[in-house]
């Protein structure tokens, strides 16, 4: 059973076909995803999607970091409206992005504190975003996230980082680009990491795998991830796919089961 952690199926490039999309991925063996929000309306997107497909897509609400520089109190009680709905199994995406600096770097790190705050009341995991920004990211989840817990989505770091990570107690998400040749660091953080805290992810319709790298990425892509990692680690695929899906059911509270393909 194949858990694609993150997927932004519900973001407008997938507006053509994504009935078709989200059903090739079930019937290629992805049993359950998560879809993230980056804003409200895409985080509004993603719980409609949850509740179409219950127990099978699960929602995440947040303001992405690139976004946060729109958001306000009303904002944030919108998200805390939404996340209290069925179907919602996170806070996210939030984090840091330093290199793109898209909204200013202090109104990132006071979202990011405000999000954390909400995942706590709330009791949620956190679906962590972190680019060029590892130092102020692990320097405010330990200052404000006590209690919280989450994953490092789609993982670029390097042993050193994984171990800040994992030493605040979160997972490491590997996505398309543990795929990519060159990535010599990032294959040898996934064959060291440890088996209960590692989970696989797409970030459709982003950072597709080999061999479709540069094309739309999509759910069903998150198979050529768990078979590098098994390749990484030396251990059949269907086994990877089940500690991924496992780890899965356990950070985001998933039900033990997912309903067959058709059942609603």
């Amino acid at each position: 059973m194949l858990v694609d952690t993150h997927a932004h199926v519900q973001v407008h490039q997938f507006g053509s076909d994504r009935p078709a999309v989200i059903a090739a991925a079930f019937a290629d063996g992805v049993a359950r995803m998560i879809v993230p929000g980056i804003d409200l309306e895409t985080s509004r997107a993603a719980l409609a999607l949850a509740t179409a497909y219950p127990g099978r897509i699960f929602a995440a609400i947040g303001t992405h970091p690139h976004d946060v520089k729109t958001m306000t109190p009303e904002t944030l009680a919108a998200q805390r409206e939404l996340a209290n709905a069925p179907g919602v199994v996170a806070i996210g995406e939030i984090g840091l992005d330093y290199y793109r600096d898209l909204s200013p770097r202090d109104t990132q790190r006071e979202a990011l504190i405000a999000q954390v705050a909400l995942a706590r009341d709330l009791d949620l995991p956190i679906i962590l975003h972190n680019r060029e920004s590892h130092e102020d990211l692990v320097a405010l989840l330990r200052a404000h996230g006590a209690g919280v817990r989450g994953v490092f989505h789609c993982f670029l770091g390097d042993q050193r980082m994984a171990r800040d990570a994992l030493d605040l107690g979160y997972f490491l998400s590997f996505a398309g680009p543990l795929t990519f040749p060159r990535n010599v660091v990032l294959g040898e953080v996934a064959a060291w990491a440890p088996a209960d805290r590692i989970l696989i992810e797409t970030d459709s319709p982003y950072l597709a795998p080999q061999p479709f790298r540069g094309k739309r990425n999509e759910p069903r892509h998150v198979a050529l991830v768990a078979r590098k990692l098994a390749e990484l680690r030396g251990l059949p695929v269907e086994e990877i796919a089940a500690i991924t899906a496992r780890n899965a059911a356990a950070l985001f509270r998933l039900p033990a089961s997912a309903p067959a393909i058709g059942q609603r």
